[in-house]
């Protein structure tokens, strides 16, 4: 019998100011031919600790594992930097790589990779060979290539039908904030969080 699976996104929510900030960027990038806009309803603003496939029948089990996880962790500060493009058109706004976020996404990941059981996201299967040797190493191991070394916290804006000079040429905003809660998302197109499953918030 066919597991049934699906992908999900584990990630720190963004406060709702930073929220805002980052939804208004995403529609002025629309225009420049964005693929999605950030909102309050769909496509929610994140910094994404894990996203990875996981069989439906483990969910329950996940968010048992995620409540008893962030009882342990106190709000934390990101402080971001620069606002960038990717060769494939994502536009983000980066976050400085602490000890302490990537303490965090390394127990996450170590806490929750079994549950996916093997698992790999349709979308990574082809990474598999396209991919630099230590994503898909990333991608067999965790089924996340942007696990531990690889991890990169940002918010995603967009992701532009092709690379666009002008993309970020934008006045530079601060997007620092204190991260206060951790939550999983079906995950959509783009890596993008449609539907919220549950929201913990830090102690």
């Amino acid at each position: 019998m066919k597991q049934i699976s699906r992908p999900f996104n584990i990630v720190i929510l963004p406060p709702k100011n930073i929220s805002q900030k980052a939804i208004s960027i995403s529609k002025k990038l629309r225009v420049k031919g964005g693929l999605f806009t950030l909102g309050n309803k769909v496509y929610f603003p994140h910094v994404t600790l894990y996203m990875a496939e996981f069989p439906l029948k483990n969910i329950p089990k996940i968010k048992s594992l995620l409540q008893k996880f962030v009882i342990k962790i106190k709000p934390f500060n990101l402080n971001s930097s620069d606002y960038r493009q990717s060769p494939g058109g994502y536009v983000d706004v980066a976050y400085k790589k602490s000890k302490k976020i990537k303490d965090i996404q390394k127990s996450l990941i170590d806490l929750l990779n079994p549950l996916r059981e093997g698992l790999i996201m349709e979308s990574d299967k082809e990474r598999l060979h396209t991919s630099i040797k230590t994503e898909q190493k990333n991608i067999k191991l965790y089924g996340y290539r942007y696990a531990k070394s690889q991890f990169d916290p940002h918010i995603t804006f967009t992701k532009l039908k092709e690379y666009n000079t002008s993309a970020v040429a934008m006045p530079k905003t601060d997007f620092s904030f204190k991260a206060e809660s951790v939550a999983i998302f079906s995950k959509g197109e783009h890596g993008t969080c449609n539907k919220l499953i549950k929201k913990f918030n830090l102690q």
